[in-house]
């Protein structure tokens, strides 16, 4: 849905900052594939790849990962929400970008190199809001696996700190789209990132 050969993340961004009620829903959806996502948006797996920095950055290259899925579909799904899902979209798309940027530079901190963005994101090829919340609800799913899998593999107890509260905010997020889809917001009593 956002970025493909022929859509650019700058271009989604800049896009996104032009004022979402003027974008180009035809230009951010360009770039889409035809193919049926299945309701797998994104990657279950990503994997960071060594960073040169140890342990501690490697693991937090993953979540880096998925942080930048999340702001390239937020990014790119903005154009079809509407109301208060779009109020929460927007806050959301800041808020990953809050948590790329700390763990960006908790990275580097760790001694690694972050990860950039991919220069693409196939998410398939959303028709209406529905579509997009189903989306975000699977991006933020696997964030929240992801996080969950990094807590006990990072070794400085400041990173795990972090991971935990950038955490607790992705359930928050996870809510918020499924009490927007009209599901169970809080479907059970352990947050495990599955559906």
């Amino acid at each position: 849905m956002v970025a493909g050969p022929h859509v650019t993340r700058r271009a989604a961004l800049r896009a996104l900052g032009a004022g979402l009620g003027t974008t180009s829903l035809s230009l951010l959806l360009s770039a889409c594939g035809g193919s049926d996502h299945g309701g797998h948006a994104t990657d279950r797996t990503i994997s960071g790849g060594p960073s040169g920095g140890g342990a501690d950055a490697d693991v937090l290259n993953v979540a880096l990962a998925h942080e930048h899925t999340a702001i390239a579909a937020y990014t790119a799904g903005a154009p079809l929400l509407s109301g208060p899902a779009l109020g929460a979209g927007r806050r959301f798309l800041a808020q990953e970008r809050q948590h790329a940027d700390r763990l960006v530079r908790a990275i580097e901190a760790a001694g690694g190199t972050p990860l950039p963005p991919r220069r693409s994101y196939d998410f398939g090829t959303p028709k209406q809001q529905r579509d997009v919340l189903r989306l975000l609800e699977t991006i933020e799913q696997d964030a929240i696996a992801a996080y969950v899998d990094a807590l006990p593999r990072l070794g400085d107890p400041r990173l795990r700190a972090t991971t935990a509260s950038i955490l607790a905010n992705e359930a928050e997020h996870l809510t918020v789209v499924r009490q927007r889809l009209g599901t169970r917001a809080v479907p059970a009593a352990f947050v495990t990132g599955g559906p």
